[in-house]
């Protein structure tokens, strides 16, 4: 959950990583402040930190007991397994034969719910990246983390944290093509499920200037734009200790303002302190929010929606911050 004059960044200690992902062939393609606000009492400091990013002890709550995280676990352990019987085999994959699990769908099972994939807005990855890269676990073609990214913030205000934004700004996300998806630790397939065009504002919480909330306001932070055509999907990568948000501008821009009043989508992508990602959906402010939004755990079949978003600062953790236990994560977005 977020607040827009807030900041619920984490911990920023350096990541150790246990993934087996292997560097692609030729990297992907990359995608083209306020004060600092400080807590006002008790509750805004515990709504200035997402739970999902916390570990076990405060992810058990949010997302939903202890039942639910041990379901995720499973499904990140079925997600990593797959991945390494799809490399071993050349890309092929096979059926695990996983399911019948109380709370973990099979993989066929899932794949067979979910949509056809569309056509992706990128396309083949340039053989020079336009920037500089670095050996990244997350996958190729991100640029260095940023400055700054790397230092924990203060044990007693970790809503101060500089999360990865990439070197140079926000070649810590990449559009890339279904087919390269494999080569990522962390994605999010955002599918445009209307009949009409949606412009999706994809953003990181730490703005150009280093802001640890600065990256919501457009006219001081640059966000990342693409426009789907209905039934059109579009993959997004990210890198290690990567806090973003995204919306359905409500005037297909990117101007200031064009997120007030819509439904956010918000994830952590392996926290830098806990190792730990995690997701959600907020309308708390500004007031008048509108949009449908589903995001789900595609290893899982955790879903949030904007029927259990975060509405008002009060809202209990448990059902609005998934969390999701180190880990590569693939999340999937429907826009509505």
């Amino acid at each position: 959950m977020s607040i827009a004059s807030l900041n619920r960044s984490s911990f920023s200690l350096p990541l150790l990583s246990t993934s087996p992902l292997k560097p692609a062939a030729t990297p992907a393609r990359g995608v083209v402040g306020t004060p600092e606000q400080q807590p006002q009492n008790d509750l805004w400091r515990k709504l200035m930190t997402d739970s999902f990013e916390q570990g076990p002890i405060k992810a058990g709550g949010a997302s939903g007991g202890f039942e639910k995280e041990l379901s995720q676990l499973v499904g990140q352990l079925l997600q990593l397994a797959k991945g390494l019987e799809t490399q071993a085999l050349g890309g092929q994959g096979s059926d695990l034969g996983q399911g019948d699990q109380e709370g973990v769908p099979s993989i066929d099972a899932f794949e067979q719910q979910s949509p056809a994939p569309a056509a992706s807005l990128a396309t083949a990855p340039a053989t020079n990246p336009e920037h500089p890269t670095y050996a990244s676990d997350a996958g190729p073609g991100f640029g260095p983390p940023s400055a700054g990214s790397t230092e924990p913030a203060p044990a007693n205000a970790p809503w101060l944290a500089k999360n990865n934004v990439g070197s140079p700004y926000n070649s810590n996300m990449q559009l890339i093509d279904p087919g390269q998806k494999g080569q990522f630790k962390f994605t999010n397939t955002f599918t445009n499920t209307t009949n009409a065009p949606q412009t999706i504002t994809l953003w990181n919480k730490t703005g150009e200037n280093g802001g640890p909330n600065d990256g919501q306001h457009f006219d001081k932070s640059t966000p990342k734009t693409f426009t789907l055509q209905p039934g059109q999907s579009q993959v997004v990568a990210f890198d290690n200790n990567s806090s973003v948000a995204w919306c359905a501008s409500k005037d297909g821009s990117a101007k200031p303002g064009a997120n007030s009043g819509q439904t956010w989508g918000e994830a952590t992508f392996g926290n830098a302190g806990t190792g730990w990602s995690g997701y959600d959906t907020s309308q708390i402010s500004p007031a008048g929010h509108t949009g449908k939004m589903s995001i789900t755990n595609e290893a899982t079949g955790v879903t949030v929606t904007e029927a259990n978003a975060w509405q008002t600062e009060k809202d209990d953790p448990a059902g609005h911050d998934i969390g999701v236990p180190a880990g590569p994560l693939n999340l999937k977005t429907d826009l509505g």
